[in-house]
């Protein structure tokens, strides 16, 4: 038996390398065709095609931009994969190139994945649809189509809020507005097409007085856990941080200024605003580090942080936004507070409530982080209450009962 193996063992050796052999070239040679096929196209066009319907995973301009810069994220293998002598064959158009520096030009890594997601969605629809041959082509009334496919949720799958499609295509008006600066276009076609008016009146729900008293009660200090949800309860309703600000803060952000302790707050485009902590916020603060057995002297550490698994390759991890989500809803149902509520609604109460209080839209504007006092309308979710209506501020020094017919009452 050891004699036939020993006879037997190279033989099957041999076999298996050569059934292995035949089967690596035969996925060469029905994979290849397709690469070169590729190269073909975008060396002979300007990324788009007709015919069999170019989709997201066939040679959409987006995705072939997607394969030659991986920090974009890729859905496909690299042609390397494939053809790795002629990686340098694939010639993306000029104003494909542009997107990977119009992305990097946003600051924020939210705004450029959200940027991301929008160019992706308009050069799929664009690309799946055949509209167009060429990117010269493209016209206002591509982009009026693509508008109307989000209001019907043939893009997405479900309807868009208005709101959510002007948004889409502020992205694309953005960058053909690239495109013409850097004069790989001579028009913006995407100007000419109109947003869907916007109503003032934001959807967002607000808390009452009470409602914010009653979660806020809800509140303990006992444990880690309990004084973190504390903690972060009481920092979105007194200073209406966004979710980004409260994870962003780090301990160091805590300090003083002539005598007044004061939360440093990092907001949108990387603007920092200096905001006062009252006495009760301080003292939320100074007991959430005491119980968790931190200290004001590691500066560089996030604020807030996970109390369970709260290390990640050794640093301090910061908290999911969506523990944050959670949080606020957690305990606006103990409170019993049945309508939707998020981090987001903490932060109109906040600024709904100084406005009750006489704060001056000037400080209101600094407090929420915005470069325009246009937004106090939209986050003053108690304008409409009667109680504090204008109409009693009016008086014209009028003296005297006034004078009703009779029979009035």
């Amino acid at each position: 038996m050891n004699i036939a193996m020993r006879f037997f063992q190279p033989v099957l050796g041999s076999l298996l390398a050569i059934v292995l052999s035949t089967v690596s070239a035969a996925l060469k040679k029905v994979s290849r065709p397709r690469w070169e096929s590729l190269v073909k196209k975008l060396n002979n066009s300007d990324g788009f095609t007709r015919g069999k319907g170019a989709g997201w995973g066939e040679v959409s301009p987006y995705n072939v931009f997607k394969t030659t810069h991986p920090e974009i994220g890729s859905d496909i293998g690299s042609p390397s994969d494939l053809m790795p002598t002629r990686r340098n064959m694939i010639s993306l158009p000029a104003w494909a190139k542009e997107i990977s520096p119009f992305l990097a030009n946003q600051l924020s890594d939210h705004t450029r994945r959200a940027y991301e997601k929008d160019l992706k969605q308009f050069f799929e629809f664009i690309s799946a649809r055949n509209l167009l041959e060429k990117f010269a082509e493209l016209r206002a009334e591509h982009i009026i189509l693509f508008r109307k496919a989000l209001e019907e949720g043939r893009v997405t799958g479900t309807p868009l809020a208005k709101a959510t499609i002007n948004r889409k295509l502020a992205v694309v008006k953005s960058f053909m507005q690239w495109l013409r600066l850097n004069r790989l276009v001579t028009e913006n076609p995407a100007q000419l097409v109109k947003g869907y008016p916007q109503n003032q009146e934001s959807s967002l729900l607000g808390l009452s007085d009470e409602e914010a008293k009653k979660i806020l009660d809800q509140t303990r200090t006992n444990s880690p856990s309990q004084v973190l949800h504390c903690a972060i309860l009481h920092v979105l309703l007194y200073l209406g941080l966004r979710k980004a600000e409260l994870i962003g803060l780090k301990i160091g952000d805590w300090g003083n200024e002539r005598g007044v302790d004061v939360l440093k707050v990092r907001g949108k485009g990387h603007r920092i605003r200096v905001l006062p902590l009252t006495e009760r916020l301080g003292l939320v603060l100074a007991t959430y580090l005491k119980v968790t057995g931190r200290s004001r002297e590691n500066t560089d550490q996030p604020l807030f942080i996970p109390t369970k698994n709260p290390r990640g390759t050794g640093l301090l991890k910061t908290l999911n936004p969506q523990a944050i989500t959670y949080i606020v809803a957690r305990y606006a149902k103990k409170a019993g507070v049945m309508k939707k509520i998020s981090p987001h609604s903490c932060r109109a109460t906040c600024i709904s409530n100084a406005l009750d209080r006489k704060a001056s839209h000037r400080s209101v504007q600094h407090l929420a982080g915005w470069s325009t006092p246009l937004m106090i309308q939209r986050y003053d979710k108690r304008r409409e209450d009667l109680k504090n209506s204008a109409a009693y501020a009016i008086d014209y020094g009028e003296s005297g009962a006034v004078q009703t017919p009779a029979g009035v009452t």
